[in-house]
């Protein structure tokens, strides 16, 4: 499932975050009052509002939304951005279906200021929509919905209508209060009644019980030597002196036989026994409350120590998780040796948002009772995956099927393959649940304490650590290499099939080379302006795409020092600055920022250094476009298609994108010549590959990935043919 986004701010002062994922009302209101904190803490004007908070938007959807429409977005107030926002990514009709939830609500068999409280927080964000209910509509949505067993104290109180909705709301909690001390009280009486019931039915039981075992007249006689060796010889009970039974005489089920009724035991009965005897065929059984029958059978004398009746469930508080909670939900979990299935209910399951799987053959099964005319077998038919762990988070079992049961009795039933998965041990006697491989108790955890605080190891024991490690991983990766080599498969067919296509691929390459020197110089005559000896003046560039920088903290003045500039250098200097100064892109700036510049030589000593503007200080304190750029092991991939390939590799291509007029002074540089600015995209900046990234994107976007990939200011296109290259070349340059 979705997994719904969430608010971020670490302090008031601030700005906000709103993480990936789906947006409910819930969230948007929350994103509204974090803004509207954080405006208040930093007295933002309401003009530059929007801009301040809309790049905390993390989810990729909700960013490009933000940025198609930036320009309108940021003129118009916050209250219209977050209508905006509200509309566009809220469900469809949200405010009328939320609406319709309150009314439909029910207090059921909930406190009624629990339930007042949840109406008031759904309201609650409703508010200043067409939907939202006022006061006296939501007092009568409550009064109206309440339990039957309050509708009748409220209607005898005959509370004021002048009252206030948080007054009648505190009345009728005070009334339900009294409603719910009177029946815990009932509640208990009756619990009483049933224990003092059961007692003297106890009591009563007893006294028969022994009446009846000291009567001489009906008390059963011990067993004679012949019997006892007949019973043993043939598989019988000493108890209820039944042959061919799979119990001993401490679990008889069947009790002693009646005295009066008792035949002395023969070789005959025994004979008869063993032919009657047949085998049933076990199904698997639904998991049943446990059941106890008290018979009223004689006493023998093998009754000298009995077991109880029933013992206590073994129930282990477990967590678990899933995709629709960002958290972990506490279930507690029946462990049952005795079952050969992992079941879960179906609620669970929902709730947590698991994924449910197939199962390849579906599983039959039968109550418990399988004598119960009125039982009908069911089936289950998937299952899901989940690893429970325990409440401290100390021991985590190991992943395990869990088949869906609805209607299960109990959140979660771990029967013998998770038991068998894990390797534990159950010991009834002393109530504990151990795996072998540790001696954590499931049933009776531990009591964590804090760790105690271990000083730093000298830095003789660090240096004698890392040798250990180093020499652990080359012994490893030297076997590693060893078995890599053995299993690796040497197959010369295949090795000279690649080098075969290889030297196919050189040859048509070859064949085809003064074709492609012609194209090309066809190409370049055809599409001059695509190729100018030096790159546009600013005028002549687009004005519909720009470049921005958005600060974290806008007070903040970044002002740096000017790098000494060595003598040889000065010349150079002028030479960049006079030729950017002519071309539009370079101006003197009297901006409060400043950012330092400098120069470093290339290979060629002819040529001009290269300018590097350092805008560390600028780029901490700049919200970061996070436009991705494309994958190489794609564009690698993709290439690998073609036979034929082409580049183009665009000169200065930072400089062909303008800046916004509101952010050139953000740009300026500290030079030999004084302070300068530049009006296009400057090369350092922190977004501007990613700008120049959207560009190339935005121009490209039907091509990309069929003839061809843009990464930065590179582009390779590939082919299948001469003919099919000279139409994809001209596919690209008709696009730039």
């Amino acid at each position: 499932m979705t997994k719904t986004a969430r608010v971020e701010q670490p302090a008031p002062n601030k700005p906000p975050k709103l993480t990936a994922g789906k947006l409910t009302p819930e969230v948007a209101r929350d994103w509204d009052n974090t803004c509207k904190t954080y405006f208040m803490h930093k007295n933002i004007e309401a003009a530059n509002q929007v801009k301040m908070v809309a790049f905390g938007m993390q989810d990729p959807r909700l960013h490009t939304w933000y940025l198609a429409q930036r320009a309108a977005l940021d003129a118009g107030t916050f209250e219209e951005y977050t209508t905006a926002l509200k509309n566009a990514w809220l469900e469809k009709h949200w405010d009328t279906k939320l609406r319709k939830k309150v009314l439909g609500s029910h207090q059921g068999n909930r406190p009624f200021y629990e339930w007042a409280l949840e109406l008031q927080n759904q309201n609650a964000l409703l508010y200043g929509e067409t939907a939202h209910l006022d006061d006296t509509q939501l007092r009568n949505q409550l009064e109206a919905n309440i339990c039957d067993e309050l509708t009748v104290p409220v209607l005898r109180a005959n509370l004021a209508n002048g009252l206030t909705l948080k007054d009648w709301i505190e009345e009728v909690k005070h009334l339900d209060e009294k409603r719910l001390e009177d029946l815990a009280a009932h509640k208990k009486i009756a619990e009483d009644l049933y224990k003092s019931s059961k007692r003297n039915a106890y009591t009563n039981k007893t006294t028969s019980s022994s009446s009846k075992t000291y009567t001489s007249s009906s008390r059963l006689g011990p067993l004679t030597e012949p019997e006892r060796a007949l019973l043993m010889k043939h598989r019988g009970c000493f108890k209820c002196r039944k042959f061919y039974v799979s119990h001993q005489s401490k679990e008889c089920p069947d009790g002693a036989p009646e005295a009066s009724a008792y035949k002395p035991l023969t070789e005959t009965d025994a004979i008869a026994a063993k032919s009657k005897k047949t085998v049933a065929a076990v199904a698997p059984v639904g998991a049943v409350m446990p059941s106890t029958v008290i018979e009223e059978g004689p006493d023998s004398e093998d009754d000298m120590c009995v077991a109880p009746f029933e013992t206590a469930h073994l129930l282990w508080p477990c967590l678990l998780t899933g995709p629709s909670i960002d958290s972990f939900e506490r279930v507690d979990a029946l462990i049952d040796h005795g079952s050969h299935l992992v079941l879960i209910d179906e609620n669970i399951v929902n709730k947590l948002g698991l994924r449910r799987r197939k199962l390849h053959t579906k599983i039959e099964a039968n109550s418990a009772f399988a004598n119960n005319s009125s039982s009908v077998p069911f089936s289950f038919s998937e299952y899901v995956l989940l690893s429970p762990s325990s409440i401290n988070h100390d021991w985590t079992s190991r992943t395990v099927r869990a088949i869906i049961a609805p209607g299960l009795t109990v959140s979660l039933l771990l029967g013998g393959p998770f038991l068998h998965h894990n390797c534990l041990v159950i010991d009834h006697e002393t109530r504990t649940c151990i795996p072998k491989n540790s001696n954590y108790d499931l049933l009776n955890p531990p009591i964590t304490t804090r760790p105690t605080k271990v000083g730093l190891p000298s830095q003789r024991t660090v240096l004698k650590q890392r040798k250990m490690v180093i020499n652990e991983l080359k012994n490893t990766l030297t076997q590693r290499h060893r078995d890599l080599e053995e299993h690796t498969c040497h197959e010369t067919q295949n090795i000279a099939s690649v080098l075969r296509k290889r030297i196919d691929m050189l040859a048509f390459i070859e064949n085809n080379k003064e074709q492609l020197e012609r194209l090309d110089k066809e190409m370049r005559r055809k599409y001059e302006d695509r190729f100018p000896e030096d790159i546009p003046h600013i005028n002549e560039l687009p004005t519909d795409i720009v470049h921005r920088i958005t600060l974290k903290d806008p007070n903040k003045i970044i002002q740096c020092r000017r790098y000494n500039t060595p003598r040889k250098y000065r010349e150079a200097w002028d030479a960049l600055l006079n030729q950017h100064i002519e071309a539009g892109r370079l101006r003197p700036s009297s901006s409060p920022f400043v950012s330092p510049a400098f120069l470093i030589p290339k290979k060629d000593p002819t040529a001009l250094p290269r300018w590097v503007n350092d805008y560390r200080a600028l780029n901490a304190n700049t919200v970061p476009d996070n436009h991705p750029l494309p994958r190489i092991d794609e564009i690698l991939r993709d290439c690998a298609k073609g036979k034929i390939f082409g580049k183009i590799d665009m000169t200065n291509s930072f400089f062909q994108t303008r800046i916004h007029p509101d952010d050139i002074k953000y740009t300026a540089i500290d030079t030999p010549r004084g302070l300068h600015e530049w009006t296009v995209m400057p090369q350092g900046g922190r977004n501007a590959p990613a700008t120049h990234q959207r560009r190339m994107f935005v121009a490209l976007r039907g091509l990309i990935g069929k003839i061809c990939h843009a990464y930065l200011d590179d582009i390779i296109i590939w082919s299948q043919t001469v003919a099919e290259h000279a139409k994809n070349v001209k596919l690209v340059l008709d696009a730039l």
